[in-house]
């Protein structure tokens, strides 16, 4: 590992999350680079969410990345993106569109946009919901 990047990809409990990893360990194999998976909580205990916990773990060994869970702790996602970032000293950064809609991006602000104020130092690369849902379904074929 000599490229001197660190990838993190930032997992939510929504179906892109397995597509996001892949995407993540992809580009790490390529460059040769430390993998970094995080999931942030927010204080939910419930079956869905253990579930994905495993599924966050295992396709993290899958992969050889350090999975890492953040609480909430009453802070924005974004900052709690940020500051993990930092911490890991990460260079590339790997997140799925955000599901906000105009009118909340109005209200509460971009998300990207608090990323990048935040990291400007950090490449971000954002998966399209679409893409996402395209490579998912690519990948289910060829399991045919």
């Amino acid at each position: 590992m000599t490229s001197g990047e660190k990838i993190m990809v930032c997992v939510s409990h929504v179906a892109n999350g397995e597509q996001l990893i892949h995407r993540g360990g992809e580009l790490s194999k390529l460059l040769q680079c430390p993998l970094y998976v995080l999931s942030v909580s927010y204080g939910e205990n419930n079956q869905a969410k253990s579930n994905n916990d495993l599924i966050w773990k295992s396709k993290s060994d899958e992969w050889g990345a350090t999975l890492l869970v953040q609480s909430n702790e009453n802070k924005k996602t974004c900052e709690i993106i940020a500051e993990t970032a930092k911490r890991y000293n990460i260079t590339q950064l790997i997140i799925g569109q955000s599901p906000q809609t105009r009118w909340q991006e109005i209200m509460n602000g971009s998300i990207v946009n608090e990323l990048l104020y935040r990291l400007n130092e950090v490449d971000i690369h954002i998966v399209s919901l679409h893409r996402s849902y395209q490579l998912e379904q690519k990948g289910n074929r060829q399991a045919l």
